[in-house]
């Protein structure tokens, strides 16, 4: 079951790092957590943009039907707006703010670079194929520089074990 509270704290701090976030933003915001070790009750697999949640996104359009949020519709993205900031005022999690300020200003795309790189290596816990598995999933579309970065980064944040 999906911490409804912790999506919706997620939602309005990254508003107030960067802006409302879209849906591919928070998908992998919640990816980065919950590969931390938190749960939330989302599951994650691969998807056309990277580690996708169908659990989160059902918990979202919940929140939506309920009130707590709402979405703005735009011809490139999903816009996420919290309606009832009650919900997540409670919630509470110090790891769960580090990565949102680690990471909430990242563009949607860096995000997506992050997680599926972090996925690969969840896969097979090997650094060196990470690379490779990110051209496979994702194509061209990351160079091999922007690939290391990333991994780099990822390393520097303590997602991959040392």
């Amino acid at each position: 079951m999906v911490n409804n509270e912790a999506i919706v704290k997620i939602i309005s701090d990254l508003t107030s790092i960067k802006g409302e976030p879209c849906k591919k933003t928070l998908q992998k915001i919640v990816f980065l957590v919950e590969a931390k070790g938190i749960d939330l009750g989302c599951d994650y697999g691969i998807h056309f943009y990277g580690p996708y949640s169908s659990d989160l996104d059902f918990a979202v359009r919940e929140l939506c039907d309920e009130g707590v949020l709402s979405i703005q519709y735009t011809p490139l993205e999903h816009k996420i707006h919290v309606e009832d900031h009650i919900m997540g005022a409670q919630y509470n999690n110090e790891k769960v703010s580090e990565i949102v300020s680690e990471f909430g200003k990242d563009t949607a795309s860096e995000l997506e670079l992050l997680a599926t790189a972090l996925y690969v290596y969840l896969k097979g816990r090997d650094i060196e194929k990470v690379t490779l598995g990110v051209k496979k999933i994702k194509g061209e579309k990351y160079s091999d520089q922007r690939i290391s970065e990333a991994v780099n980064r990822l390393h520097r944040t303590g997602f991959f074990a040392t």
